[in-house]
C-alpha cells in the first residue's frame, strides 16, 4: 500500500517520463548487444553461439566430415561450415586383365641433348666415352635426341659431328649429375666449325684458303696467330660452309697457327675448332722436302716416285715442289732432275 500511495503521490506527466526513459534504455540495451554480436562474426575468433569464424575452423577439417582432400570453409554468417570446398578423389579403375591394385606409371629418368652442328650431319653422342647413338641434323643443323632408363649419378657426355666434305669436329664435352625420376635437358650446345686449308706451306705474300662447314649463315672469326692475334671475318652460306682467302703479306717467315668459332644466327657462340698448322717462307719448303727426297732417305727413287704418284693432281706439301698448289709435271721434272736411282 506504500508504494501505491507513493506513485499517486507522483504527478501523471512525471510518471509518464519516467517510464519512457525506462523503455528507452531497456531498448538500447538490446541493440546494442545485438550489434556486437554481429560485428564479432567475420574477426576470425569464435564467439557467442558461433559455430565458426573465418579462419577459426575449431580445429575442424574436410577428413571431419567424411572427405580426404580440399579445403574447409566458414559460412559467412559464422552459423554453420563450408564443405563445398572439400572432395575424395575417384579411386582409378584397375588395369585391364583383372590382377593386383592400381599402381600409378613410373617416372622415367632421361636425359635430351640438343643443340647446333652442320646441316644434314651426322651427330654423334658419347656417353662416358662411348656412342650413346647418332642422329641426322635437320636442314638449320638442329639436332634433338633422348636418352631413356640411364642410371642416376655423374656422366659425362661427348657430342661431335662429320661435316659434308667428311671433316669431322672437335668433341664438346660436358659432366651433369643425373637425378632419379628427373628428365635433365641441356641445350645450347653449338659444335665449333670444322676448319681446313689448302696448304701448309705458302710463300710469303701468298693466299692461304682456309673453309668449313657450321650453322647456316652463322659468322666467323678466324683467328691467325702471328705472332699476334690477326682476326678475320666471313658468314658462312645457306648450306653452312664458309671460306676466308687470307692474304700472307703481314705474316713473319716461320710457323703459324689458324683456328675459328662462330656465332649463330639466334646468339649462340661455338667453341674454337681444331688449329691448323702451316709455315710461310720458301726456304723452310726445301729444308722439309729437299731436291724431290719426299721419304728423306738420302735419295731419289722410285719410292719417292711412288709418294708423287700418290699425290697427282693434288696438294701435298712435299711433293708440290714448284708451289703453285697442284702435283703435276712440273713436280715429276724436278724430281726426275734430282733422280739418283
Amino acid at each position: 500500500m506504500a508504494n501505491k500511495s507513493f506513485f499517486r503521490r507522483i504527478p501523471p506527466l512525471t510518471l509518464f517520463i519516467i517510464f519512457s526513459l525506462l523503455i528507452a534504455v531497456h531498448t538500447f540495451a538490446s541493440t546494442t548487444q545485438l550489434q556486437i554480436k554481429i560485428m564479432g562474426c567475420g574477426n576470425n575468433e569464435i564467439e557467442f553461439d558461433e559455430v565458426c569464424d573465418g579462419t577459426d575452423l575449431a580445429g575442424k577439417t574436410c577428413q571431419d566430415f567424411g572427405e580426404t582432400h580440399g579445403d574447409l570453409a566458414c559460412a559467412s554468417t559464422c552459423d554453420a561450415f563450408d564443405i563445398s570446398g572439400c572432395y575424395t578423389p575417384p579411386t582409378p579403375p584397375p588395369p585391364p586383365g583383372g590382377g593386383g591394385g592400381w599402381a600409378p606409371p613410373p617416372i622415367e629418368t632421361k636425359v635430351i641433348i640438343k643443340g647446333k652442328a652442320y646441316p644434314l650431319s651426322s651427330v654423334t653422342i658419347l656417353q662416358d666415352g662411348k656412342i650413346a647413338t647418332t642422329i641426322q641434323a635437320d636442314s638449320q643443323a638442329n639436332f634433338k635426341m633422348e636418352i631413356t632408363n640411364i642410371t642416376p649419378g655423374v656422366w659425362t657426355f661427348g657430342v661431335w659431328s662429320e661435316d659434308k666434305r667428311g671433316v669431322k669436329s672437335l668433341t664438346f664435352s660436358f659432366t651433369t649429375n643425373i637425378i632419379s625420376g628427373i628428365t635433365t635437358t641441356i641445350s645450347g650446345i653449338f659444335l665449333p666449325p670444322t676448319i681446313e686449308i689448302d696448304k701448309t706451306f705458302v710463300q710469303k705474300g701468298e693466299i692461304l684458303n682456309i673453309l668449313g662447314q657450321t650453322a647456316p649463315q652463322s659468322e666467323i672469326s678466324i683467328i691467325v696467330n702471328s705472332p699476334e692475334e690477326i682476326i678475320k671475318k666471313t658468314k658462312a652460306e645457306t648450306d653452312g660452309t664458309w671460306f676466308y682467302g687470307f692474304d700472307t703479306t703481314p705474316l713473319e717467315e716461320g710457323s703459324h697457327g689458324t683456328r675459328a668459332n662462330a656465332t649463330s644466327l639466334e646468339g649462340l657462340s661455338s667453341t674454337f675448332s681444331q688449329t691448323l698448322t702451316f709455315s710461310v717462307g720458301r726456304e723452310l719448303i726445301e729444308k722439309l722436302c729437299p731436291k724431290g727426297d719426299f721419304n728423306k732417305d738420302g735419295k731419289v727413287n722410285l719410292v719417292d716416285f711412288s709418294i708423287l704418284l700418290y699425290w697427282w693432281g693434288r696438294y701435298n706439301a712435299c711433293a708440290d715442289q714448284n708451289r703453285d698448289g697442284i702435283v703435276g709435271l712440273a713436280d715429276f721434272s724436278i724430281m726426275l732432275h734430282w733422280w739418283t736411282g
